[in-house]
């Protein structure tokens, strides 16, 4: 039995407008703005390379990572100050009645 193989890749594997809907995807991603996501650079008719494209990534990844944390941080706030306000009202006699089923 002979052993197959996998040829080596040539040429471009993703098309020119498919490469260029990637870095106009890039550029209107939320939070891209952010100075440490590298936006790959390309001048005309260049291919966006693979590392260019893992690199944007891992940068929006940490970006994200920092963004999910503050929500996290806000919304913990947010159910203590909620809570704060509950047990003032059944402090002060405002709080709505209790429904027990």
């Amino acid at each position: 039995m002979s052993k197959q193989t996998q040829p080596e890749p040539t040429g471009t594997v993703i098309s020119e407008r498919d490469q260029r809907r990637i870095l106009a995807a890039m550029t209107r991603m939320p939070y891209a703005a952010s100075s440490r996501v590298p936006k790959p650079w390309t001048a005309l008719r260049e291919t966006v390379t693979a590392d260019a494209v893992l690199a944007f990534l891992d940068g929006l990844a940490e970006v994200l990572t920092e963004v999910a944390a503050e929500s996290d941080t806000h919304r913990r706030r947010l159910f203590s100050l909620e809570a704060d306000i509950e047990a003032f009202r059944r402090l002060i006699g405002t709080a709505p009645a209790e429904v027990t089923p």
